[in-house]
């Protein structure tokens, strides 16, 4: 979390005028400053606050998302045993107090065969059932169509990063590494790929909140798609939200100019 020296003086001294709107005197302040308890006490009421710790309710609380993923495994029968969720009811990491850093409970789904002997892969279902869920969360959405044959000529995870069956708890940075390339930027141990589209449908108000500053689009740079007329794998999806819709496109990714962040696992 920023240090409220970075605030600036203007930011400051508006923060000052609000205080003594509320109510706070000269007096009280004076006290708090020759009192380093009382600023302590005061500093982890304003932890304690929802707004806080889920900056501004953009995020929803950890037994909230145990609560819908639960919901979704039977309505949707993904076949993640209860345990898992025991097991994530026990391992729920801290919440980092930093803008945009969200914890997300992230499904990942096992191959399924149909009745024509046709294998759909886990990375595959969990790309699509997370984006199921997250399309439900918003009036409207929009993919791109070659999504919807998004099999392993079409859609698969960056090199070094495996797909396992399990319910898993992920710290991601949704707004790190700015206006970067996420060819630039990006590699097995810091891109998440299902997590975005997990975030996206456990955290719709994220998706809503969306403008492109501060709040920005994102690229999902633990996937590599490829794109029929480019040049094979060269694509990475990307996800962005206006109002209540929710899109989810695909560019070269080689395009630095594009106000998107490159999420990436949150490290303190």
């Amino acid at each position: 979390m920023a240090n409220l020296f970075t605030l600036g003086f203007g930011k400051v001294s508006d923060l000052m005028g609000k205080l003594a709107e509320a109510g706070l005197t000269a007096e009280m302040a004076e006290e708090v400053r020759k009192n380093p308890a009382l600023a302590e006490a005061i500093v982890k009421a304003l932890k304690s606050k929802s707004t806080f710790t889920f900056v501004h309710g953009l995020f929803v609380k950890p037994e909230a998302q145990i609560k819908k993923v639960r919901e979704w495994n039977g309505r949707f029968v993904w076949g993640l045993p209860e345990e898992a969720f025991v097991a994530a009811e026990k391992s729920v990491p801290e919440w980092p107090e930093t803008q945009l850093v969200a914890v997300v409970l992230v499904p990942y789904l096992y191959d399924k065969t149909d009745d024509n002997e046709s294998v759909t892969s886990g990375l595959e279902r969990t790309f699509h059932e997370l984006w199921k869920c997250a399309m439900s969360r918003q009036k409207t959405s929009w993919r791109w169509d070659g999504y919807r044959k998004a099999g392993p000529d079409r859609l698969r995870l960056l090199k070094g990063i495996e797909h396992k069956f399990g319910l898993r708890w992920e710290v991601i940075d949704l707004g790190s590494l700015r206006n970067k390339k996420p060819c630039d930027v990006r590699s097995a141990e810091s891109s998440p790929h299902a997590g975005i589209l997990a975030a996206a449908a456990l955290h719709p108000r994220w998706v809503k909140s969306m403008d492109g500053d501060k709040v920005p689009f994102v690229w999902m740079p633990g996937y590599e798609v490829s794109v029929p007329g480019m040049e094979p794998w060269k694509a990475t999806p990307r996800l962005s939200g206006c109002g209540s819709k929710v899109d989810l496109g695909c560019n070269s990714g080689i395009d630095g100019s594009l106000p998107w962040a490159v999420p990436s696992y949150f490290q303190e």
